[in-house]
């Protein structure tokens, strides 16, 4: 019978591997369980949360007018950025809560006349991945999955409206 060579009898000698393989394998097997259970351990973190609350902020944008009022105070970072540059006021137009449960989907109708619908997806520890569809009538605008930190903010608009452009700001909350 032919000896099958592997990377422990390389680097020891067979009479040594004779005596200490048995030592060595029997090393492992805890080795084995504490990995085992490291690799589990973040699975149950992630089925802790199982829902989540998302606030819809709905925010005109105008040409005109004087600055970021205090309502807006959470959103003063991003709309000082350059991709707000050519706006000079800006306005709350209106707010809406859901409350999202995993698999299942949320939907607002926003006065602006557009609904937007979210689906919470997964939630981890500090991340939470979410399915948002943004539609006007039958019209869908936007139709995609993201991934954000908990209390992250996304934006979705550039929507035509007669005074500027009206936008969405979501944030959500895992737990």
């Amino acid at each position: 019978m032919k000896h099958r060579r592997t990377i422990f009898t390389r680097l020891f000698p067979r009479p040594f591997t004779r005596l200490w393989a048995p030592i060595f394998a029997s090393s492992l097997v805890p080795l084995a369980t504490v990995s085992g259970a490291l690799l589990l351990a973040p699975a149950q973190a992630q089925a802790e949360a199982t829902s989540a609350t998302c606030e819809i902020h709905t925010v005109l944008a105008m040409k005109t007018g004087d600055g970021i009022p205090d309502e807006l105070g959470f959103l003063a970072g991003q709309l000082r950025d350059d991709q707000f540059a050519a706006f000079k006021s800006f306005r709350l137009l209106e707010s809406k809560s859901l409350k999202l449960k995993l698999g299942e989907t949320g939907a607002a109708m926003m006065t602006s006349g557009h609904q937007l619908k979210l689906q919470l997806l997964d939630a981890e520890s500090s991340k939470l991945k979410l399915h948002a569809v943004l539609a006007s009538g039958e019209k869908v605008l936007v139709d995609t999955d993201y991934r954000i930190e908990s209390n992250g903010i996304l934006l979705i608009g550039g929507v035509r409206h007669p005074d500027g452009k009206v936008f969405f700001a979501i944030r959500c909350r895992g737990g």
